[in-house]
C-alpha cells in the first residue's frame, strides 16, 4: 500500500537525512564515495554515474535532501558497475496527463536500449536516462516550470540523437561455446574494423561511412539484442566416456552408474544426433579387437534406442585398437584404452 507522508513529516524526513549526510561524509550519499571506486570500462555507466552526480548536486544546492539522496545513489551504484533502468512512474506522484506523456516517453527511450543503444550511444544515452529521471522530478515537484522544460528537451535531444545513431547492422564478438574468442573483419567498401575481444562491437549504420567500432558491449545488452536468438541457437554438443572390463562388452561398475547421464543428456535434446565409436586395447588380436570394439558400441547403442530414438540419428562405429588414447606395443591391456565415446549433438 503507498503512503503519502504528510508536508511537515517529509520535512521532518528531510531533516533526518541532511543530519545522515552530515555526520558521514563518505557515506551512501555523498559524492566523495565515487572518488574511491575504480572507472568502468562502461562509457555508458561512466556517464550515467556523473550524470547522476550532477542531478544530485543541483538538488543539494535547493536543500532537497530526499532527491539529493536518491541522485547520488543512482551515481554511485553506476560507478559499481550496476546497469538499471530509469525510474518507474510509480516511484513518483504523477497527474494523469504527466504519467501519459512519461509514461511514452520512457517506453521510447526502454526501446533504444533493448536495441543495444547504451553500448552503442553510452554518453547520448546516459543523459537520456539521467534527464528523463529528472523530468519526473520536476514534474512531481511542479511548480518549477523552468526546470521541467530544461529536463524535457533534454531528454528529447538526448533521444533525437539515439536514434539517428541505432541502425543499420550490429555486430558483437562473443566466445565461441568453448570460451575461445576468435578475429572477425567487419568492412564495406568505405573501409573497415578488426574485433577481436569479448563483446567487442561496431556499426555499420551510414552507407556513406565505413563500420564504427562502438568498444565492449555491456553484458545486459547482449541479453538484450540477441537473448532470443543465442536462446533458439543448438544446445552445445556434449561427450561422454564409459569404460569396459578386460575382453568383455561389459561396463565397469562406475561406467554402468553413468550410462544413466548419458541417456538422460540425449533426452534433453528435441533433435539428438548420438555418435557412438568402440574401442579396444591391445591385448587380443586385431580381428578379435575390431569385433569386441563394434559390440561394446552396439551395447551402449542399444540403451539409446531404447529411448525411442530414431536409428537413423545414430551412428555406430569401430575403431578396435587404432585408435588408443595411451599408445601401447601390442599385447599390452591398458584400461583407458577399453572405451565407448559417446558424442550428442
Amino acid at each position: 500500500m503507498a503512503v503519502l507522508l504528510a508536508p511537515i513529516v517529509r520535512r521532518l524526513a528531510a531533516a533526518a537525512l541532511l543530519m545522515s549526510v552530515a555526520a558521514c561524509a563518505a557515506g551512501p550519499y555523498d559524492t566523495k564515495e565515487l572518488s574511491g571506486l575504480p572507472p568502468q570500462d562502461s562509457v555508458f555507466l561512466r556517464d550515467l554515474s556523473s550524470e547522476y552526480a550532477a542531478l544530485g548536486d543541483m538538488e543539494r544546492a535547493e536543500y532537497d535532501w530526499p532527491d539529493t539522496a536518491r541522485f547520488y545513489n543512482r551515481a554511485i551504484r553506476a560507478a559499481k558497475g550496476e546497469v538499471f533502468p530509469p525510474e518507474a512512474l510509480a516511484e513518483r506522484a504523477l497527474t494523469e496527463a504527466a504519467q501519459e506523456e512519461l509514461g511514452a516517453a520512457r517506453a521510447r527511450l526502454l526501446a533504444l536500449f533493448g536495441a543495444g543503444a547504451r553500448s552503442i550511444v553510452g554518453p547520448d544515452s546516459a543523459r537520456g536516462q539521467a534527464a528523463f529521471d529528472c523530468w519526473m522530478q520536476e514534474q512531481e515537484e511542479g511548480h518549477q516550470a523552468d526546470d521541467i522544460a530544461r529536463c524535457r528537451e533534454t531528454f528529447l535531444a538526448a533521444v533525437t540523437a539515439i536514434e539517428s545513431a541505432v541502425g543499420g547492422a550490429l555486430i558483437v564478438l562473443l566466445p565461441d561455446t568453448d570460451g575461445v574468442v576468435g578475429v572477425i573483419q567487419v568492412e564495406n567498401p568505405q573501409g573497415s574494423v578488426v574485433l577481436d575481444s569479448d563483446r567487442e562491437s561496431a556499426v555499420t549504420a551510414d552507407a556513406q561511412d565505413g563500420p564504427q567500432s562502438t568498444g565492449t558491449f555491456l553484458v545486459e545488452d547482449v541479453e538484450a539484442v540477441f537473448g532470443r536468438a543465442l536462446a533458439a541457437g543448438p544446445t552445445p554438443p556434449v561427450a561422454f566416456l564409459l569404460y569396459f572390463e578386460q575382453g568383455t562388452d561389459r561396463l565397469t561398475p562406475d561406467s554402468a552408474r553413468k550410462l544413466s547421464e548419458v541417456l538422460e543428456a540425449v533426452r534433453q535434446r528435441k533433435l539428438p544426433q548420438v555418435e557412438v565409436s568402440g574401442h579396444t586395447d591391445r591385448s587380443g588380436s586385431a580381428a578379435f579387437n575390431d569385433q569386441l570394439a563394434l559390440d561394446r558400441a552396439e551395447l551402449v547403442a542399444q540403451e539409446v534406442l531404447g529411448l525411442g530414438v530414431p536409428e537413423r540419428v545414430v551412428t555406430v562405429v569401430s575403431y578396435g585398437e587404432r585408435a588408443p588414447v595411451v599408445p601401447t606395443a601390442d599385447g599390452v591391456a591398458e584400461a583407458r584404452n577399453r572405451r565407448v565415446e559417446i558424442v550428442i549433438r
